[in-house]
């Protein structure tokens, strides 16, 4: 089968790896790319499944299909909850994903799977998922976990014989969507961000080896989750106070470049909402320090704060509107805590 054979039929990506065998196939890959590019005349199709369709799966979905990705499928554990169902049945429906009755059908006849569950779940949704995957297909884990949990994830992956990619979100991704920058690893990873990229994904290789990747994003994670926490320790005990304006003008003024008034209005309604994800994901940051054996003090007490910031239930109040800003969040804070008294 030539080049110019291919360039002139609508091949999908696997029949070209059926045909070449992965190494070869990969080369082709971005020859085809390359013609594509220059006579625009071929176009990859590849297809992609979601396990869980929360805020990453529908946002990064939404966004591939504007680039014009033709087929993405669904599952998500709360299909299985009539209100939820409904509600994200809609969604999906609206932006055009076709929804599934489990992670079997979801997974079945697509090129690309995506895990974006909880960290948590992870390693269930891979055992499970791995029962129906075939040699063919692409597993990315997409989710916050040190690298020891991201290689129990690539073994449990392993035994189905697919393709097994490592990825780390180094960005928010609503806003950015499917274009969220994401570091790449895994013997899957390579062939994937050439698979990838013509639908302008983000996506930088760092290595075949997993953990790599991971690491990038849970040593990152100590700054920027506990940043999150020191707002809110600092604007709470500012608001007993009332010195806010004061404290912030301050710290603004020592820390030339960053204006913690607009990033304090803009993370705090945003961290009460994801305050138990970010905490989960902090205590895989702990994990990740210990498996190097360093102690996890300001990890640990990351995790502690946003763990208590979701036992505030503040999510559910604000899951139709986001807070207005810091000043809303701290009256939620109180009102939470004045009814636990």
């Amino acid at each position: 089968m030539e080049l110019k054979y291919l360039c002139e039929l609508s091949l999908n990506t696997r029949e070209i790896w059926d045909n070449f065998g992965v190494m070869r196939g990969f080369k082709l890959f971005n020859l085809v790319l390359k013609s594509n590019k220059n006579q625009g005349e071929f176009k990859m199709t590849i297809s992609f499944a979601f396990i869980g369709f929360g805020e990453a799966g529908s946002n990064v979905s939404e966004g591939l299909l504007e680039a014009g990705v033709e087929r993405i499928k669904a599952y998500d554990i709360l299909f299985d909850e009539e209100i939820e169902r409904v509600r994200l049945h809609e969604l999906a429906n609206k932006i055009g994903v076709e929804p599934c009755d489990s992670i079997a059908d979801a997974i079945s006849d697509v090129d690309i799977v995506f895990s974006t569950v909880t960290c948590s779940a992870c390693l269930d949704v891979a055992e499970e998922a791995a029962k129906h995957l075939h040699p063919k297909q692409y597993y990315l884990d997409f989710n916050s976990i040190s690298p020891g949990k991201k290689r129990k994830v690539r073994d449990l992956i392993k035994v189905s014989g697919a393709h097994f990619v490592e990825g780390s979100v180094m960005s928010n991704v609503p806003g950015k969507r499917h274009t969220v920058p994401m570091f790449i690893g895994g013997d899957g990873g390579e062939a994937f961000v050439s698979m990838v990229q013509p639908y302008g994904m983000d996506v930088k290789f760092i290595q075949e080896e997993v953990g790599q990747a991971s690491a990038c994003k849970m040593v990152r994670s100590i700054t920027m989750k506990g940043i999150e926490a020191l707002y809110l320790e600092c604007m709470q005990a500012a608001r007993h106070f009332n010195i806010e304006d004061e404290v912030l003008d301050s710290i603004i003024e020592s820390m030339k470049g960053m204006n913690w008034r607009e990033k304090c209005t803009f993370n705090m309604p945003r961290t009460i909402i994801h305050a138990q994800r970010r905490s989960d994901e902090m205590e895989n940051v702990t994990e990740t320090l210990n498996e190097i054996g360093h102690t996890p003090r300001m990890a640990k007490a990351t995790a502690d704060t946003l763990r208590w910031c979701a036992s505030l239930g503040l999510r559910e109040k604000c899951k139709n509107r986001l807070a207005s800003g810091y000043t809303e969040v701290l009256d939620l804070i109180a009102e939470a805590r004045d009814k636990k008294l």
